[in-house]
């Protein structure tokens, strides 16, 4: 049997080939985006059914929580008014500029009137700061107007300080202790605040000897709160006046420029549902658009074909094989790449989020403090060089002359010496020793001039790394280490000393971020009570939660330097108030949004998708464990990746299992934590589900759906607030 080989094909034949099979490849990319978007508006049809359902029961959990906040606020109320002690209501904006006006008004300024104003006011602060955190709770404008009251408060009490302060000063007789002829003090302790005063009586001028004696310089100590200064020699210890006061409330940093976010993230609270729905209409309005580009690209390559092709009919004797080259060109063109509408739309929002935390960036200047970085732990210590005020002069007859200055405030000491020690020699840079030993002797004649400072650092701060030593320079409302030299830390004993050229409010800053990124969480159900546990470690200590009804506990942390925070375990809080209590201890664990900016290896999530997430584990926070995943971090801005398992049966452990999470859909992979490469395929047999709620409905067992549906909208929004407080999915 003969078999007839294959005829080759001509060139023209092999060009209509390569032709049918660019058209081909267009129609079916058409048809791909075209089934693409009838399964978004299919599945967007089952999310109006059971998506919007579960956002509706979201939505009905948080207004109970938010009714429930303004019962008890009333309930407050109520009881503030019962007491009749005088005090205004926080709660009560004009009670409190009415007590803000009688304060500005009252002629009473001693050290007893600051210790009455401390026990009033410092109260009144902490609530303030909660009310003004709880933004859901109040409309922007309550919102407003707690918080000027908030900065009203914090400046008249520091304005107290002062004058208290001054007032104790013009009569050294009346209030100092006199130690000897030459040298009063005053110690007490009030609300909130240790002060402590030192004064070198000045004598009368003598006449000087011939050759003077070198002055020594004048050390102090204040053990109530744990300082020590050592003044020098530039400085004239026989008639100085040395004021250290050590204060709880930090009431200089937040006049500084870089301490707030500059502003909230847009669509900060827009639920899943309308996210989708808004998404879909972008998605279908921007295929549009993209069908459009291509729909005028083909157009104009077929006017231009159309073109080429009479030319080559209207000249059928000539060669024309540049027209045919261009003519086959045209026919290959492709318009160009246009992505996925809504993969456009991704990146498109990615962009969005990227401008915002560039918006937050705060350009700082040489050796200032960056608040949105560090945060002044410990309270503030006002070191101060004062002139001492012209003291009454007591004649007969029971007559008093004093000299009357204005204005009645602290005229602090001029002295100022700015020196940074040199920066040390180039790598390769070699230096005899003479010269060395002058360098040493060099600066350490400029060392001379600087005060040195020593402190204890305080115990309810959770100290993890060396701290950051600053100073609070008033006309431009910063902090700076300009004037800090030669910083020592001694962590085993947790003391700090430097030398400075100026004796200004002293801050000692922490990292607010320092344990970031997590390192691991886990959440699960409490099985000594009705509440869920949620234990997050960080990169220097582990620390454990208990969720129960509409409080949190602290109840461990694991690896901690100080005792800070041990008097607040097992004790109940609201979210709020946990969240100041830890960023206060030097232990925050509840970023900002523009956390990103300043923690490396974070992985920013969509905020609309990661926080229904969180709303929906709070639902089943007592049916399942959730726990990290290493594939989370590096999945992009749409993708979340979490271990889960059921938690129902205590006796029986189930294994873990991957749950994928993007705004679309939620479903449970087929790979597991333990695999070498991560997968995206889903298991098999899994129908489409919305979100992790539905898909629980569907996939989880009786006992996890009847757990779930008999959830109290307390626990679910307390444990709803604090992930959205944690934001565990965004800094693991």
């Amino acid at each position: 049997m003969v078999t007839e080989e294959p005829k080759e094909m001509s060139e023209a034949e092999v060009r209509q080939a390569i032709l049918a099979g660019a058209k081909e490849k267009r129609l079916a990319l058409q048809r791909e985006r075209n089934e693409l978007m009838a399964k978004d508006v299919d599945e967007q049809d089952i999310r109006r059914d059971i998506l919007k359902k579960t956002v509706l029961l979201f939505h009905k959990f948080e207004s109970q929580k938010i009714a429930q906040v303004h019962k008890k606020q009333m309930q407050e109320e109520w009881q503030q008014y019962l007491r009749c002690d005088g005090l205004p209501d926080p709660r009560v904006v004009t009670q409190m500029n009415t007590y803000l006006h009688l304060w500005e008004k009252s002629e009473i300024c001693d050290d007893n009137e600051l210790n009455r104003r401390c026990a009033e006011v410092l109260p009144m602060l902490e609530m303030l700061e909660q009310l003004v955190a709880n933004t859901r709770a109040f409309s922007p404008r309550q919102i407003n107007n707690y918080n000027d009251v908030r900065l009203n408060l914090r400046s008249q009490l520091s304005f107290a300080i002062q004058l208290a302060s001054y007032s104790l000063l013009r009569d050294l007789e009346k209030y100092l202790k006199f130690e000897s002829t030459k040298l009063a003090t005053y110690e007490r302790q009030f609300f909130g605040l240790r002060l402590n005063i030192w004064v070198a009586v000045k004598w009368p001028t003598r006449k000087l000897k011939p050759i003077e004696p070198e002055p020594e310089p004048v050390e102090l100590s204040f053990p109530s709160i744990k300082v020590a200064v050592k003044l020098p020699k530039i400085i004239d210890g026989s008639c100085v006046c040395v004021r250290a006061a050590r204060s709880l409330i930090d009431l200089l940093s937040e006049s500084s420029r870089s301490f707030g976010v500059p502003g909230d993230l847009p669509n900060r609270y827009i639920d899943l549902y309308e996210f989708n729905e808004k998404e879909l209409m972008d998605v279908i309005k921007t295929k549009k658009e993209f069908d459009d580009v291509r729909a005028k690209f083909y157009k104009e390559i077929r006017e231009k074909t159309r073109e080429l092709e009479n030319f080559l009919k209207a000249n059928p004797y000539t060669k024309n094989e540049k027209e045919k080259e261009d003519l086959d060109n045209l026919n290959m063109m492709e318009p160009p790449f246009l992505p996925d509408p809504r993969t456009f739309l991704a990146e498109t929002n990615e962009k969005a989020f990227n401008k915002y935390l560039k918006q937050c960036l705060t350009r700082t200047r040489a050796g200032e403090v960056n608040l949105r970085k560090y945060r002044i732990c410990g309270g503030v210590l006002n070191l101060d060089l004062i002139t001492t005020p012209p003291q009454p002069k007591r004649m007969r007859n029971s007559v008093v002359l004093t000299t009357f200055m204005l204005p009645k405030t602290l005229q602090p000491m001029k002295y100022q010496v700015q020196y940074r020690a040199p920066a040390p020699p180039a790598p390769g840079v070699t230096r005899t020793p003479e010269e060395i030993e002058q360098e040493i002797k060099k600066v350490e004649a400029q060392y001379q001039k600087l005060a040195q400072v020593f402190i204890d650092l305080p115990l309810d701060v959770m100290w993890t790394e060396p701290p950051v030593v600053c100073q609070w320079q008033e006309a431009r409302r910063l902090w700076t280490s300009n004037y800090v030299n030669d910083l020592k830390y001694n962590e085993d004993k947790l003391t700090i000393q430097f030398r400075t050229g100026v004796l200004w409010p002293i801050g000692i800053a922490a990292q607010k971020y320092s344990n970031m990124p997590y390192q691991g969480w886990d959440i699960k159900p409490d099985p000594d009570s009705k509440g869920v546990l949620i234990t997050v470690t960080g990169v220097c200590v582990t620390v454990t939660w208990l969720c129960l009804s509409n409080q949190v506990r602290l109840k461990f942390i694991a690896n901690a330097t100080t005792p800070a925070l041990k008097q607040y375990f097992n004790k109940p809080c609201t979210v709020k108030r946990m969240v100041q209590l830890m960023r206060e201890a030097g232990c925050d664990f509840f970023p900002e949004f523009d956390a990103h900016n300043h923690v490396e290896g974070s992985s920013p999530k969509e905020w609309a998708m990661e926080r229904h997430n969180y709303h929906a584990m709070a639902f089943l926070s007592r049916a399942y464990n959730f726990q990290w995943s290493r594939w989370n971090a590096g999945t992009g801005t749409r993708i979340m990746i979490m271990q889960l398992r059921e938690a129902v049966d205590k006796k029986r452990e189930a294994k873990l299992s991957l749950l994928y999470v993007t705004p679309q859909r939620a479903t449970i992979l087929k790979c597991n934590e333990m695999t070498t490469e991560i997968s995206h395929e889903p298991m098999a047999g899994l129908p489409f589900f919305p979100d992790l709620f539905t898909l629980n409905m569907s996939y989880g067992s009786v006992d996890a759906r009847r757990m779930t549906f008999n959830m109290q909208y307390r626990l679910v929004e307390t444990v709803f607030e604090m992930l959205q407080e944690l934001k565990l999915s965004s800094f693991s």
